[in-house]
């Protein structure tokens, strides 16, 4: 659950959120993210955070934007394993 008392802004931890996500696979290279509207309700925040969100994914990598501003998760390169 996102908290409005955080360090970070809800915009930041929703994007955080997404981008574990897709690191960890649980949303596969491909995958389409929820809809700016299903994601506001779903995680209770307003459809600009939403929008915030994913913009600041896109920047940062783990998402892309395709027709009609929907929103995939992008394959992430591994990082070798140190041993």
């Amino acid at each position: 659950m996102l908290m409005k008392t955080a360090s970070q802004s809800l915009t930041e931890q929703l994007c955080t959120r997404f981008a574990e996500r897709i690191r960890t696979r649980l949303l596969a290279p491909g995958a389409r993210l929820p809809s700016v509207r299903q994601c506001a309700q779903q995680q209770g925040v307003s459809p600009s955070t939403a929008v915030a969100a994913y913009d600041q994914l896109l920047a940062q990598g783990p998402a892309e934007a395709r027709t009609n501003r929907r929103f995939y998760a992008r394959e992430l390169p591994v990082a070798p394993h140190s041993a």
